[in-house]
């Protein structure tokens, strides 16, 4: 992991330092698009229970005893445009992270990989020959075996929480019973 924490592949560790867990290692790892703006003077993960993203993911993970979860992003650091707001990362700056991502898969060792949002899990499918276009509505989501991980692309908890907040139940206890079958069958 130190690796990551020196990485300079692109520009935007000038913008923020890598975003990392605490962790070294999880049954389930959450992978998110990329970093979120911190404070210098804390200390943070991707995906903290201090955003609406990380709370919702946090009930996922209270509810599933004996789990053990890691969090990260396909983009470590922080894309930021010429008037310094947030952005989305591009495609030359997704492809310079992967490479921290394959690290951290490999170092982690996950069985389940929760690709959140479109824009990662179509990213990251198509490093596996995948495609993805569209998430279920009903969230039932499909599971993409490669390697002895499990990649599970699901809606962010983003967009959850912004426009189908009604069905926010729906939404965790899909992905619970995604977690709860996959670790039955390891």
């Amino acid at each position: 992991m130190k690796d990551i924490l020196i990485c300079q592949r692109c520009d935007l560790y000038l913008n923020q330092k890598p975003l990392l867990d605490n962790l070294n290692n999880g049954d389930v790892m959450w992978v998110g698009l990329s970093s979120k703006k911190v404070d210098s003077t804390k200390e943070d993960i991707p995906l903290s229970r201090n955003t609406n993203s990380g709370r919702i993911i946090q009930n996922i993970e209270d509810s599933n005893v004996g789990v053990s979860f890691y969090k990260t992003n396909l983009v470590k650091c922080l894309p930021l445009d010429e008037k310094l707001k947030i952005r989305y990362p591009n495609e030359k700056e997704k492809e310079s992270c992967y490479y921290n991502l394959e690290l951290e898969l490999s170092i982690i060792n996950p069985k389940v990989v929760f690709l959140l949002g479109l824009k990662t899990a179509d990213f990251v499918l198509s490093k596996y020959k995948e495609r993805i276009r569209k998430l279920d509505v009903h969230f039932k989501y499909k599971i993409y075996p490669h390697n002895e991980i499990n990649f599970v692309p699901i809606h962010h908890p983003s967009y959850i929480y912004m426009h189908k907040g009604e069905k926010m139940d729906d939404y965790t206890n899909s992905v619970s019973l995604i977690i709860e079958n996959l670790m039955k069958n390891e």
